[in-house]
């Protein structure tokens, strides 16, 4: 199978450039496409940081073909390695709120918005804190 615009196979590629490969594709609504990208990331059990973003881009692909349970399994999958991704988990919760929100398990979707809302609330007061160490 030939990644990217067919020039290189995935074999060939690092998996920080198979997350560039799989973003194209999830932008191309090539969902199946993005779900074998993503899968190659985590065989080949990359840095925590591809494999974080990895999971969470995985559960896009399958939340976007309707593949719910496939979805909510890889978003928490990028949970559970919260501390590896830029935003510590938010995109991650607010999938997983989306996904149960279709999925009409509200009592769900309410736990990952405040869930959300206290990753939100944390990073703010560490960068509040920050901002006043570096004032003084």
């Amino acid at each position: 199978m030939a990644g990217g615009k067919g020039t290189e196979k995935l074999e060939e590629k690092t998996p920080e450039e198979l997350i560039l490969v799989g973003e194209e594709y999830l932008a191309e609504g090539k969902y199946e496409e993005a779900i074998e990208v993503y899968k190659e990331i985590v065989r080949r059990d990359p840095l925590l940081t591809t494999l974080a973003k990895a999971c969470n881009d995985c559960g896009v692909a399958y939340a976007s073909l309707e593949q719910h349970d496939m979805a909510i399994s890889f978003f928490n999958a990028a949970l559970n390695h919260s501390e590896y991704l830029m935003d510590e988990g938010i995109s991650a919760c607010y999938n997983l709120v989306r996904t149960y929100q279709i999925t009409g398990d509200d009592e769900k979707a309410q736990q990952y918005i405040k869930r959300a809302e206290l990753i939100e609330k944390e990073i703010k007061s560490r960068d509040e804190k920050a901002h006043r160490i570096m004032s003084t």
